[in-house]
């Protein structure tokens, strides 16, 4: 068994930034490591800095840190599934959350969940710049995280693992197998267009 993190770099058809091919989802952590202070804002400050429509940011990430009580009880109540067997072992958990009202009214959910998303990737990719690795998570109990959060007015949207990339060595066979699975995505042609028209 490797003692080395995994690599799994997209196949891709053109050049990518490595930020970019490198990104992938994880589910070892290694549970020793602590986020800092100074890396949390980090993650804070890409998320608040990401685009947003009419510089409204519908948005807000609570970022949880292993070892605090909040942490811990996203861990034993927020995670449904598989997610309760590897993100507790993650250094820390973005929770997302987006905002249902615009002065007094309902928000345009579209709009809204778009700029969630574009900030989410903006936090993603300076995890993925600071070394370290990203799961996104949406087997999870949103009532649960939104009450342990205090969310208000706000949907939960998803949780992101963050952390440092673990090994393969003493994991679960299950969780070993998920791991090395090869990554894919459908063809080209399914997904962009160039010059043509949508599919």
């Amino acid at each position: 068994m490797t003692s080395s993190p995994l690599e799994k770099p997209a196949h891709t058809n053109a050049d990518l930034h490595p930020l970019v091919a490198g990104r992938w989802s994880p589910r070892i952590f290694d549970s020793s490591y602590e986020l800092t202070d100074s890396q949390a804002m980090s993650l804070g400050e890409a998320f608040r800095w990401s685009p947003s429509s009419s510089n409204q940011q519908p948005w807000h990430v609570v970022i949880l840190r292993s070892g605090t009580s909040l942490f811990d009880e996203i861990s034993e109540s927020g995670l449904g599934g598989f997610n309760q067997a590897w993100a507790p072992k993650s250094s820390a958990y973005a929770v997302l959350l987006a905002d249902q009202l615009f002065e007094g009214k309902p928000r345009n959910q579209a709009a809204t969940f778009f700029d969630v998303g574009l900030a989410a990737s903006q936090l993603v990719t300076q995890t993925e710049a600071m070394g370290l690795r990203a799961h996104y998570m949406g087997g999870i109990n949103p009532e649960a995280i939104a009450q342990t959060v205090g969310a208000k007015n706000q949907d939960v949207i998803c949780i992101i693992a963050i952390g440092k990339q673990g090994t393969l060595e003493n994991q679960s066979a299950e969780l070993v197998e998920r791991e090395q699975l090869e990554r894919t995505r459908k063809e080209p042609g399914e997904v962009y267009s160039i010059d043509s028209k949508a599919n």
